[in-house]
């Protein structure tokens, strides 16, 4: 058998009898701040008997004095309690006490002093102090969560309107036929969903030449368009099949003095698609409103001169109107 060297043997035994003790490192002790008032509405020495009392066996232990300012330092010492008044007026009986447990959780709670006698004061803050350590003592503590990053709002979608009144300025050439109608419409939409209708009112007139003179047109019309729209951020797109009836004047005018002129009157027709473009000023209730249109005379009205047309509400035409109204 190999004998165990002495040094070794009695190194052992210091450390079993306790004469060489092991420790790890120690938390540093629990802080305490004072209001630095000259006369301060409780017994500062029984507030700290106390306190110590309340706290024994508690790791790390109460308790160690810090100056006032300790209490802006966020902890970062070690755990602390911290009292502190708002004035060091005679009447100030409300004391705030603050407890830091150097991990970056912190409790508060105000004491209310008025109502408790002189020698009571100590107890009770040393008793709001202790549950305040124990409770963050007890509490988990939770992982520091980054800051939230605002989302940017997103952009509102455009609302379909129900109803919408416009009223338009309109061109309506008639290509290959020397007319070119222009007047004024008035106009109202009613929507539901992704499908609208609208109903126009139309009055147009036209003074297109010819060698002899000129035939003085006038018309007035009803439109009816119906089709899906859609919402394209903030602007309101609308497509739609269109008819349109109406009643139609010509009356001829020479400028011959032997010249004979007629006139001659008409129902007249129309079918066509329309393309519409609602834009919502800032308001938010009116638009701006702009309309494409094109079609054919079903039924149509012709001025004739010697037997030939010289001019005519007929054939293809083309519309183009633009304007202003509110929704809803």
């Amino acid at each position: 058998m190999r004998a165990i060297p002495f040094p070794a043997l009695a190194a052992a035994a210091a450390v079993a009898l306790g004469v060489l003790p092991v420790r790890a490192a120690e938390a540093p002790p629990i802080r305490v701040s004072l209001p630095s008032c000259p006369s301060p509405p409780f017994s500062i020495a029984a507030f700290l008997g106390l306190l110590e009392v309340e706290l024994a066996g508690h790791d790390p232990p109460c308790c160690v004095l810090a100056p006032p300012t300790a209490a802006n330092d966020g902890g970062a010492a070690g755990p602390l309690v911290a009292l502190s008044l708002d004035s060091c007026d005679a009447g100030a009986t409300a004391v705030d006490v603050r407890v830091q447990d150097g991990r970056g959780k912190a409790a508060q709670r105000r004491v209310g002093l008025g109502d408790i006698p002189d020698e009571a004061r100590p107890r009770a803050l040393a008793l709001a102090a202790a549950e305040l350590v124990h409770s963050l003592a007890q509490a988990p503590v939770a992982p520091l969560a980054p800051p939230a990053i605002a989302a940017a709002p997103a952009a509102a979608p455009a609302r379909l309107p129900t109803l919408a009144a416009s009223g338009l300025v309109q061109l309506e050439p008639h290509p290959g036929n020397n007319m070119l109608l222009w007047g004024l419409a008035a106009s109202l939409g009613a929507g539901r969903g992704l499908w609208q209708a609208a109903l126009d009112l139309q009055y147009l007139s036209g003074d297109p030449s010819m060698p002899l003179g000129d035939v003085r047109t006038t018309m007035l019309a009803a439109a009816l368009t119906a089709g899906p729209r859609f919402a394209l951020g903030r602007v309101v797109l609308d497509v739609g099949a269109t008819g349109r009836l109406g009643w139609c004047w010509m009356s001829g005018h020479v400028t011959t003095p032997n010249g004979l002129a007629g006139s001659g009157s008409a129902l007249v027709g129309s079918a066509g698609g329309r393309l519409g473009i609602l834009l919502p000023t800032a308001a938010g209730v009116s638009h701006l409103r702009a309309v494409v249109e094109g079609g054919a005379m079903i039924h149509g009205l012709e001025a004739e001169v010697n037997g030939a047309g010289v001019a005519g509400v007929a054939g293809g035409y083309l519309l183009f109107g633009l304007g202003f109204g509110e929704h809803r």
